[in-house]
């Protein structure tokens, strides 16, 4: 007796029965026919095959007989290699944080078929894994295992789906940030300290209300969004916002400190915030919110804040070759009292700082409605004068700079310091309030008057019309860059200097030089060359081009000579450098100058090491616009733009955890990309379900679970 299997084709499916064949001989002739014993039905490979051992092992006596490796069945190919292990990592680590039940809790979900929370955690998923479009996303998610993951059909997420989550998503945001603070710290314990920046992202098209066209952070001239970011020690992302891309960065900063201030979770960590928020206006309005603030100062507010910065200890080192200059600067600071930490660090602790009460507002542009009040034409007026006394004293290096430092924008500071072309006479009048309800651009015009006789006589002809009409005044919010006033202000402040970073200045400063000097070489060069006439405004303009490109403005002094010689007369340019406004302009290198709230009780060193660790959030908005791809953005709402930011920033959290996790022995893409070779493998079966089976995970892979 031996087995026998028999294909028939039914309806365009093939089926395999298996017969029980008993040969024998024919009486008539003797020769031998086959006749079936029985009919075993429909069989797969692996029966068959056991079947036929079986017999095997009954003929020889055996009770089991192994099949030969010649007739082992070739291997059957997979149906499908879906991703699986990359994600399912993913996928662990958005339920440790209770994403799935804060996201089901906050989401509506009018489609039972598919939950809203699902939706959103495959679009965070691909935007760690595969970064692409929503389109894309649909695609991507028949290629994975995350529909058998989710227990719903590959096709059951389109299109349609994706936009109405994302529309739950962006509804819920407010909600979800407000519980993400205390998730975060029944995982991983109080915050001991956050860190807040902003960035920008462009757009491919106009893209939604809130893009506005200016120069990205990178240089590119697109249109663009702000955004603004908290996270804490570890780089977890506890609060984000959306803001116009022309809103600059130290408004958003205040409204974001303003918008955390009072909130439990807060505590008493200090709030790391970037240098843009280094002006004493903005720290003014820092010092409003009682957050435990800690920013840098910009380099015109050094001299305000710590007036005997050791910066002359370093005068004469200009060898940019010799090996032992970071040295020799350090040394030369340890002897002029810096306290030496390590070789990249040295701190000097000025203690308690009292500003002294800057009583000035900045006053509105006419174009903003009816005139100005008479207190903010008088305000402007004085600090006007303010700004004139600063400078004279060597407080600023500028009147620009000044008026940063006031939060006064430069626009308004061309426009105000127009009235210090009144007379002496005319600007104690309107202080003392005879101007009031007149416009302001009434008062600049009689400032442009040559003649004190002459303004006086337009300053009288004005007082004799009545004022325009204004509409009845409205109290707004006060603007974030000029906070009310209040007493003196009390700040901790400490210093310190790097002196890597005093030896990068200095060679970046020096061939910032050389540029210029080879740039003016080359363009006499071709003034001497050209056959066609330079005027000397164009070649000015060049020049000043350049200068500006590598922020030179003043530091040089220029001058083209027409030369004589063989031909007609050539055009030359010479470049002088101001060696005093250079040695100006270098005299902080390598310094930083820190300001916090009064209270905060850390020591100078660790307010150097906190603030020195502000890199968690730039590392953060690294990885969301590489890794992550968060830019360019397609989408055409603020509402989309707002969710598209929200996958990213709940993505950048799983990247943040996984790289907690791994520690050293991996980065999180590298990790991600080792796990993605592990498939879960669909094998179709003709008879019962389809089978699954996951590739045996390698060493490496082991060792990251």
């Amino acid at each position: 007796m031996f087995l026998r299997r028999t294909t028939v084709t039914s309806h365009g499916r093939r089926y395999q029965y298996v017969h029980l064949v008993e040969s024998v001989r024919r009486e008539s002739d003797g020769r031998p026919v086959h006749r079936i014993i029985a009919n075993l039905g429909k069989m797969d490979d692996v029966a068959f095959e056991n079947l036929k051992a079986a017999f095997d092992a009954s003929r020889s006596g055996k009770r089991v007989s192994v099949v030969p490796a010649a007739h082992h069945l070739p291997l059957q190919k997979p149906a499908a290699n879906l991703d699986y292990l990359d994600l399912a990592i993913a996928h662990e680590i958005w339920r440790q944080w209770g994403l799935d039940v804060i996201l089901g809790d906050l989401m509506s979900n009018s489609d039972a078929k598919v939950p809203n929370g699902l939706v959103v955690e495959a679009l965070v998923l691909q935007r760690l894994v595969a970064p692409d479009s929503k389109l894309a996303a649909t695609r991507w998610f028949s290629r994975t295992a995350l529909s058998e993951m989710f227990g719903i059909a590959p096709t059951q997420l389109n299109n349609t789906r994706v936009h109405r989550a994302l529309n739950q998503l962006e509804a819920a945001t407010p909600a979800l940030m407000a519980k993400l603070p205390r998730l975060n710290q029944e995982l991983n314990g109080v915050f001991t300290s956050l860190f807040m920046d902003v960035t920008d992202a462009r757009f491919v098209g106009r893209g939604p209300e809130l893009a506005a066209r200016g120069k990205t952070k990178l240089g590119i001239v697109s249109r663009k969004i702000g955004i603004v970011l908290l996270c804490d020690q570890h780089g977890y992302p506890l609060r984000w916002e959306l803001i116009r891309g022309n809103c600059s960065d130290s408004v958003a900063m205040t409204e974001m400190a303003q918008a955390i201030s009072g909130l439990d979770w807060v505590g008493e960590a200090p709030v790391i915030l970037d240098r843009a928020m280094g002006y004493s206006a903005h720290i003014r309005a820092l010092a409003k919110t009682k957050l435990r603030f800690l920013t840098a100062l910009r380099r015109t507010e050094f001299g305000t804040y710590v007036p005997d910065l050791p910066w002359d200890a370093l005068a004469g080192l200009e060898n940019l070759d010799d090996s032992k200059l970071a040295s020799k600067a350090s040394q030369r600071l340890v002897n002029a009292g810096m306290n030496k930490i390590d070789d990249r660090l040295l701190v000097l602790d000025c203690g308690l700082v009292k500003l002294s009460n800057n009583e000035i507002a900045e006053a509105s542009c006419p174009e903003q409605g009816a005139g100005p009040a008479h207190d903010q034409i008088s305000h402007a007026i004085r600090l006007c004068r303010e700004l004139d006394q600063a400078v004279t004293d060597g407080r600023y290096g500028s009147h620009a700079a000044a008026a940063a430092s006031a939060g006064l924008k430069k626009s308004h500071l061309f426009k105000f310091r127009q009235l210090l072309g009144l007379s002496d006479e005319l600007q104690h009048e309107i202080l003392d309030g005879r101007a009031a309800g007149y416009p302001l651009a009434s008062l600049i015009r009689i400032a442009r008057l040559t003649t004190p006789e002459a303004q006086r006589a337009a300053f009288d002809t004005l007082l004799r019309t009545a004022p325009p009409r204004r509409k009845p005044s409205v109290v707004t919010p006060q603007h974030p860059d000029t906070p009310e006033t209040s007493g003196p202000l009390r700040v901790r402040v400490v210093a310190y200097f790097n002196p890597s970073r005093f030896v990068e200045q200095r060679q970046t400063a020096a061939r910032r030089l050389e540029r210029v000097s080879n740039f003016v070489a080359q363009l006499n060069l071709k003034l001497s060359r050209s056959t066609a006439k330079r005027h000397r405004d164009q070649v000015i303009a060049a020049v000043d081009r350049q200068l500006r490109k590598d922020d030179l403005i003043g530091a040089f002094r220029v001058n083209v000579e027409q030369q004589e010689g063989v031909g007609a007369p050539r055009l030359q340019v010479r470049v002088e450098l101001d060696q005093a406004e250079w040695q100006k302009r270098r005299r902080f290198d390598g310094f930083s100058v820190l300001v916090g709230q009064a209270e905060l009780p850390h020591s100078a060193r660790k307010l150097c090491t906190l603030y020195r660790a502000k890199d968690a959030v730039e590392k953060d908005f690294q990885i969301i616009k590489s890794v992550l791809e968060l830019r360019p953005i397609r989408h055409r709402t603020n509402l989309k733009v707002r969710a598209h930011v929200t996958l990213c920033v709940l993505a950048l959290l799983i990247e943040r955890t996984l790289r907690d996790r791994l520690g050293d022995m991996h980065s999180p893409e590298a990790a991600l990309e080792i796990l993605s070779t592990c498939k879960l493998n669909l094998y179709p079966s003709e008879s019962g379900p389809s089978v699954y089976a996951i590739t045996n995970t390698n060493p490496e892979q082991t060792a990251i679970l």
